[in-house]
């Protein structure tokens, strides 16, 4: 499910649901509630929530069972992370103890929108390594015009055609969210007992 405005519709249907008694479920559990009537056509979904601590948020992390945080490696944008975080920690608790599932086969950190040749990033990439040591992926996502025409046309890399880019530039994008790519699938590989 791509982050866009239709997803705003559940934040809008969940208080009226709640508010006309029409359902009998928390409203963490919506999600998951219908995930489990799909749940056998898909090996994956993926829910990309706005960073806001919303309805939707709160339950897409019911939900999952492996969640990924995405950071830009910059000063302003890990404090942001980091209070977004504590919030949200502070609201699961309460939601825990509702009844709401809040453990996880993994939840992992990654770098976004990085620039290998900004040195402010790097620096901040390697502090938030130390910090968050393996619960950081590897590899980061390069800021790439690649990556950010591609949405423009709400397509993905993978999706557009080469010739369409100046081949380094490309190639360096694509190489880079393959990385990335090939590390989510072998963290998904192994809560499947596959390797």
């Amino acid at each position: 499910m791509p982050g866009n405005l239709e997803l705003m519709e559940f934040e809008h249907e969940t208080p009226k649901a709640m508010i006309a008694g029409s359902t009998e479920t928390m409203f963490f559990a919506r999600i998951g509630e219908v995930l489990s009537e799909i749940e056998s056509f898909y090996d994956i979904v993926v829910i990309d929530c706005p960073p806001q601590l919303g309805f939707l948020t709160m339950s897409a992390l019911c939900a999952a069972t492996s969640v990924l945080i995405t950071v830009h490696p910059q000063m302003l944008d890990v404090m942001s992370m980091s209070q977004f975080l504590s919030m949200t920690s502070e609201l699961m608790a309460v939601v825990e103890n509702a009844g709401g599932r809040t453990s996880y086969d993994w939840m992992r950190y990654l770098v976004t929108r990085f620039e290998p040749n900004d040195g402010p990033q790097s620096q901040m990439t390697g502090f938030m390594r130390a910090i968050f040591g393996n619960r950081m992926l590897q590899n980061a996502m390069v800021k790439s015009t690649a990556i950010s025409d591609a949405g423009v046309t709400k397509q993905t890399l993978y999706e557009v055609e080469r010739s369409q880019f100046i081949r380094g530039t490309y190639d360096r994008a694509m190489d880079s969210l393959s990385l990335v790519n090939a590390e989510i699938e072998e963290m998904i590989r192994r809560v499947w007992g596959r390797k």
